[in-house]
């Protein structure tokens, strides 16, 4: 479940940066790769947990389902802004919230993770809200305040930042960290 959310958020991710940096002609090309991965994302939340197992795992599972469905949400909304030519400061403000609503899944994950799982899954899925919360901050500078200085920022973030993502998704999907 983690690896495969993590993987197509990423992939969101660095599409919607693509549109940031001008690179698609019109956003209605981003708004349809956006929203099949935030559908399809949506469907991770009924996959079976891939790397965590053990006594607490209703808890993590619970955080993690959560963490995927507003993320999810978030990559719908970028997909209608796009598709419909919306007004981008709603999504700057939702990802305010999406930012302090990732926070809290890292401190859980980076406090409570690494005596149960061991050092790799720690880092993996701390590191990847980090970076989700990181993202979701910077586009929120950039989009509720519609500061032009930002828009190469938050676009180069969004790009590397989603590939980051994108690969600790493919590395929890093969095994690599387990």
């Amino acid at each position: 479940m983690e690896g495969v959310f993590l993987t197509l958020i990423g992939a969101a991710i660095f599409s919607q940066s693509w549109h940031i940096l001008g690179m698609y002609a019109e956003g209605r090309t981003m708004g349809i790769i956006v929203g099949a991965l935030g559908l399809i994302s949506l469907s991770a939340i009924v996959l079976s947990p891939v790397v965590l197992t053990g006594q607490s795992m209703l808890i993590e599972a619970t955080v993690l389902k959560t963490l995927i469905a507003l993320w999810a949400v978030y990559a719908l909304a970028v997909a209608a802004h796009g598709i419909w030519d919306l007004d981008e400061r709603a999504i700057g403000f939702y990802s305010a919230f999406l930012a302090l609503a990732t926070l809290i899944p890292f401190i859980y994950f980076a406090v409570n993770l690494e005596p149960r799982y061991g050092t790799s899954v720690w880092l993996g899925l701390s590191a990847s809200t980090l970076i989700l919360t990181i993202l979701a901050t910077v586009v929120f500078f950039y989009q509720a305040f519609m500061l032009s200085i930002l828009r190469l920022v938050s676009g180069w973030f969004l790009l590397l930042g989603g590939a980051v993502i994108g690969l600790i998704g493919v590395g929890i999907v093969s095994a690599t960290i387990s």
